[in-house]
């Protein structure tokens, strides 16, 4: 028997590079301006806001600087530097970047001079944080944005296109430039035994038309399932909204399932068994059929919309038709994914009501 050689596939393993372009200096000694050809990022059809533009900041003195945020941006996307979450990336631009880029144009028309890389240095940041002040909003929501930016900034920093200081009072960025925050937030108070009781009794009596046979899935009965599955698993929003259509795995005792939910942050999974059977749920006692059987029925709906949803979420469970255009440029029985924000919304709106 003559032997057999094994062929080795090769494969492509090169990773899409997003470069910035170096600007040049004009006759005058000052920057030319930047212009990209194109000045909006987009997230995918999975986030609320789906894109950002950052033509306004163009133009208008801190071109530089409004590029390399831009090329940061588009660079997390392609997945380079960090592995972020798209909607990570989004709250960069929309819960941080835009409030520095409008900081930036008043203290480029107060210095009367175009602002550059090089100018990002500690006077700069404690400027940007000096200009909440005048804002009526929350410290968290401060520190939040202050975040969202040095996330960005902090990767130009490794990049080489900003000079970083490390240490001393001159430091780039402030270790705690909001001590206390955690102190002033107060979490939601726990709903009482009569409120639970309500709350329970309603969401039961919601989630009972997914299982009508010409049923067409809708945002709020999804959030209703998915308020559900947390009663019952405890398990975080974001895990539970990227549950995929393989999620159920079989589990060693006859009557039980295993739900298995990947966590984005450690890289790993996580499983909660579910009965299999028509035992009632200690989260919510007399809901039948049970959570496994849910979990089903959502497969069974998603599996009508896969072909149509776009690839970044085609395998999730939670997918639904809009019934209006969006704000993001979707437009009406566009396939679309659950989100937290409409999940929050949902469940501030429809709670208060209840209880």
């Amino acid at each position: 028997m003559a032997a057999t050689r094994k062929v080795f596939i090769r494969t492509d393993l090169s990773i899409p590079v997003v470069e910035h372009i170096q600007p040049k200096a004009d006759a005058t000694g000052s920057l030319a301006a930047i212009s990209p050809s194109n000045t909006i990022v987009r997230f995918g059809k999975a986030i609320a806001k789906r894109s950002f533009d950052f033509s306004p900041w163009y133009g208008v003195g801190i071109d530089q600087i409004t590029y390399a945020y831009q090329m940061q941006i588009e660079r997390f996307l392609a997945k380079q530097d960090l592995e972020l979450a798209p909607s990570t990336v989004a709250s960069y631009c929309h819960g941080g970047g835009r409030q520095l880029l409008d900081y930036l144009v008043l203290r480029s028309a107060a210095l009367q001079r175009d602002l550059t890389l090089g100018d990002v240095d500690r006077e700069l940041i404690d400027g940007f944080l000096s200009s909440f002040d005048g804002e009526d909003c929350s410290m968290s929501t401060k520190a939040n944005r202050y975040q969202a930016v040095k996330a960005v900034l902090k990767s130009l920093c490794k990049r080489g296109f900003i000079v970083e200081v490390h240490a001393g009072d001159d430091a780039t960025f402030p270790s705690n430039p909001f001590p206390g925050k955690d102190k002033s937030h107060k979490g939601a108070a726990p709903l009482g035994t009569a409120e639970r009781k309500a709350f329970s009794t309603a969401l039961r009596q919601a989630v009972v038309p997914l299982f009508e046979k010409d049923v067409e899935p809708t945002a709020d009965l999804l959030a209703y399932a998915l308020f559900v599955i947390a009663l019952h698993t405890g398990r975080n929003t974001t895990p539970l909204l990227e549950m995929s259509r393989d999620c159920l795995r079989a589990h060693p005792k006859v009557d039980t399932v295993f739900l298995v939910l990947f966590k984005r942050r450690g890289h790993s999974t996580h499983k909660a068994a579910l009965r299999n059977g028509p035992e009632t749920l200690e989260s919510v006692p007399t809901l039948r059929p049970t959570v496994a059987q849910l979990v089903r029925r959502l497969i069974e709906l998603s599996a009508r919309l896969q072909s149509a949803a776009p690839k970044e979420f085609s395998d999730r469970v939670f997918l639904f038709r809009t019934q209006r255009a969006g704000r993001g440029g979707g437009s009406a029985g566009d396939v679309s994914a659950l989100s937290e924000a409409r999940c929050s919304w949902q469940y501030e709106n429809w709670s208060s009501a209840l209880i």
